[in-house]
């Protein structure tokens, strides 16, 4: 169902993420890279990030169990031999391997590299979504809606807005509060990284792009199964990160990065065949599973070996990739 309340709210706690990290950290949150270098090459601002990650999803378990993920409409419609575990084995290497070759997915290229103005970004973000679409055309893997269309509007009970105000006012004070007073050191960097992962993993979670029918059901893009949920990601996560970007130029300044000496971001500008390729494999591995990197995390940690099975698709597909590109 169309739920624009909670997808907004999500939407503006992923913008609140990345923003707390590229002005913190002088970094793009990148789950991909993240995730991969979690486990290959840990550091303060992997690692912390993963956590908060893991973290947020312990957190809604015990706060707020209704923004849990939900994995069963999926499981019944697994396209690779009918089995689901197999699914998430080819989604998480094709995920895996092409978020190294096309140099990331929809955290690093939409989220933060559209809102950055990247020609590269635009063009990754363009061929992972129209390829997604494709794929989830030819195996119609978006599950259908209980009780009426996927757009139809569901609307928020009153509690429930009354509560996720109160936690976005809490958690955007606390952003600008650490991007404004962070001192530069590494118990500063560690901080920012953890946040970040944390509320990114909030905004996951309450957006509904965690839930994988959610995200098949975006690609999709035709009624009865289009669900337009994730259209509050773009109005409330990239815009707002661009709006910030376009306020704020991400020079380095007396201000800005607040936790670390100078900005760290991608500087390729070539669009060229490897980022097409990598994006469009990416765009296979997402629109048959719905999984991107940042729900794989949530996957892994919510939904027991089927998430493991995914993660260990996602590193070795990862790691085949990057050894092929350095021969």
């Amino acid at each position: 169902m169309f739920t624009y309340f909670q997808s907004a709210v999500g939407a503006f706690l992923l913008h609140i993420a990345t923003s707390t990290q590229l002005y913190g950290n002088g970094k793009v949150f990148g789950c991909s890279s993240m995730l991969y270098n979690t486990f290959a090459s840990p550091s303060i601002f992997n690692l912390p990030a993963v956590a908060g990650i893991v973290s947020s999803v312990v957190a809604v378990a015990k706060l707020l169990p209704q923004y849990l993920p939900s994995y069963d409409n999926v499981r019944a419609i697994a396209p690779v031999f009918g089995s689901y575990s197999a699914t998430l084995l080819l989604s998480g290497f094709l995920t895996g391997a092409g978020t190294h070759l096309g140099s990331g997915c929809t955290s690093g290229h939409m989220l933060c590299g559209l809102a950055r103005l990247s020609v590269r970004s635009l063009v990754a973000t363009a061929t992972f979504s129209l390829v997604g679409m494709i794929t989830q055309a030819i195996f119609h893997t978006a599950p259908a809606c209980v009780g009426g269309p996927c757009h139809e509007i569901a609307n928020p009970a009153p509690t429930e807005v009354k509560v996720l105000l109160a936690l976005l006012a809490v958690i955007y004070t606390t952003s600008l509060a650490i991007k404004k007073f962070a001192s530069k050191s590494k118990q500063s960097e560690t901080i920012v990284s953890y946040f970040s992962g944390f509320v990114f993993g909030l905004g996951l979670l309450i957006s509904g792009m965690g839930s994988p029918g959610n995200t098949l059901g975006f690609l999709a893009a035709i009624p009865p199964k289009f669900n337009p949920s994730l259209i509050m990601v773009v109005l409330f996560g990239i815009v707002p990160n661009l709006v910030e970007i376009l306020r704020k130029p991400l020079v380095k300044t007396q201000e800005y990065p607040t936790a670390v000496e100078n900005f760290d971001l991608p500087t390729k500008t070539q669009v060229d065949a490897k980022l097409v390729a990598g994006a469009a494999l990416f765009g296979v591995g997402w629109g048959l599973s719905g999984i991107c990197p940042g729900p794989g995390i949530i996957l892994a940690t919510y939904n027991g070996l089927d998430g493991l099975y995914w993660l260990a698709a996602f590193l070795t597909g990862y790691k085949l990739m990057k050894s092929a590109n350095t021969c």
